[in-house]
């Protein structure tokens, strides 16, 4: 078993490398159903399920040193690209996407509530309205609705494991969406409205320059020296209490990030490759703390988990395809809400690293609304209760 912090971020990188060697080497159709960031999720969950490491205070203190300063580092490199085009283009419809999937959010905690509270304990109404909270807004949002309705953490034991598997489980599945896009998108009747001409004629530019070994020194050194500032300068801003320290770690990154597009920076070449290997790496972190036998600690919760998710994504689907908005991007405003900011960035990175700052701006609609959200279902389901 793996106690040391070395040898646990060793095994996530080897996972990583084994995994896209393998579909890189073997073009099957395995693959194109599981791509090899989807694998990387499961492979790592599946290994902390297995007991191959304990979270020990030196393999935690890793795991989250790593995590936390690659997320600014790969947001930076991936923000070197953006386009403000992509933006403007999606307009309107991005923000009615955004709180469609808020909305649905709220939706499948009611009604599965409805279905399922003669099953779960009398505090429900309050533990779910408190997850509900988390899901649409993150962390900073469960924590204030929390607190707001004096829950115990005794009485949110069973919601909070339900809200950890099933939320990496729809991480998993959003993730496996984009192989999928073509056959989503005629279902939902989307209309692009140029979004992928500007990402293909992005493609075209960057494709253009080699990348060399300067290039990819001058990236990671430069992405980690600016993780390092946003991390240092998110500490102070956090202070002010408007968002808490990921994220504002996440907005000052991009923020660098888009500053420097414009200039030689943005025309470098190696900022994809760098940042995809750190996207590949945060995916194996996430994952390594979530043991699927959680299943059996909490059978009813889970089932309920996965009901909530399924009445917002069919809604969601449903919302997507009047809107005629292509699936990555519904993908992105689900997991935005469900998973916050990080999540969101890293969805939208492994969808296409032009998608980053949209996936950004999504998780900060969320954030702001949620804990609105938690206390409305409170009274919903304490009054329907």
């Amino acid at each position: 078993m793996i106690t040391q912090g070395f040898d646990f971020i060793a095994v996530m990188f080897g996972l990583c490398g084994v995994l896209v060697a393998l579909e890189h080497r073997f073009k099957v159709t395995f693959f194109e159903w599981f791509p090899s960031i989807v694998l990387v999720m499961l492979g790592s969950m599946t290994l902390y399920t297995l007991g191959l490491w304990e979270f020990t205070e030196e393999v935690r203190l890793a795991r989250e040193t790593v995590r936390d300063n690659l997320i600014p580092a790969m947001l930076f490199l991936m923000s070197l690209k953006f386009n403000l085009a992509l933006i403007r283009r999606l307009g309107a419809r991005l923000i009615v996407l955004c709180l469609a999937s808020t909305l649905t959010i709220m939706v499948g905690f009611i009604v599965t509530h409805l279905i399922m509270r003669n099953f779960l304990g009398e505090e429900t109404p309050l533990t779910f309205a408190i997850m509900s909270a988390g899901w649409t807004g993150g962390t900073q949002n469960f924590v204030a609705v929390k607190e707001a309705l004096s829950v115990t953490d005794d009485a949110m034991t069973y919601t909070l494991l339900m809200g950890a598997l099933c939320y990496s489980v729809w991480l998993v599945i959003i993730l496996s969406l984009k192989p999928f896009k073509a056959k989503f998108d005629k279902f939902l009747r989307a209309e692009e409205g140029g979004i992928e001409k500007i990402l293909h004629s992005l493609d075209d530019y960057s494709s253009e320059k080699k990348v060399d070994m300067p290039s990819l020194i001058l990236m990671i050194g430069l992405s980690l020296l600016v993780a390092a500032i946003s991390n240092h300068l998110a500490a102070s801003i956090s202070t002010l209490g408007i968002f808490n320290e990921m994220i504002s770690v996440i907005i000052i990154s991009s923020a660098f990030g888009m500053l420097a597009a414009p200039t030689v920076l943005g025309r470098l070449p190696g900022s994809n490759e760098v940042s995809g290997i750190m996207l590949y790496v945060i995916v194996a972190l996430v994952g390594a703390e979530v043991s699927l036998g959680a299943i059996s600690q909490a059978p009813i919760y889970i089932l309920s988990g996965f009901m909530i998710l399924l009445i917002h994504g069919s809604i969601l689907l449903v919302i997507a395809r009047l809107l005629r908005i292509n699936i990555l991007l519904a993908g992105i405003a689900s997991i935005a809400n469900i998973g916050s900011a990080p999540s969101a960035a890293v969805v939208g990175a492994a969808y296409d690293s032009k998608l980053v700052p949209v996936a950004i701006i999504m998780a900060l609609i969320g954030s702001m609304s949620g804990s609105f959200v938690g206390l409305t279902v409170s009274e919903i389901l304490l009054w329907l209760n």
